[in-house]
């Protein structure tokens, strides 16, 4: 089945299958504003709202949080790296 996807300008992305809807909204192809239909149902909704992306929604905060503390780690690491080199 193939899903439509309409950002706040009209423009329209269609999705050969669920798998493609995931990944293009993994990767941040559509937001939660904009909506989305199945091929089979003529009601727009939602992204955010959209049932078949809930799983996805969770992942991306998860890796969003594994993003950020990854961050939080690297600028430790180079905070250190200064106050050590600047003692010398």
């Amino acid at each position: 089945m193939r899903y439509f996807v309409r950002n706040e300008r009209g423009e329209e992305l269609v999705c050969p299958s669920l798998a493609d809807l995931h990944a293009l909204y993994r990767q941040g192809f559509f937001s939660d504003a904009d909506e989305v239909r199945s091929e089979r149902s003529g009601r727009w909704q939602r992204v955010g709202d959209f049932e078949a992306l809930s799983g996805e929604r969770g992942r991306l905060g998860e890796r969003g949080k594994a993003l950020l503390l990854l961050a939080v780690a690297a600028l430790a690491a180079l905070a250190f790296w200064l106050f050590a080199h600047a003692r010398r």
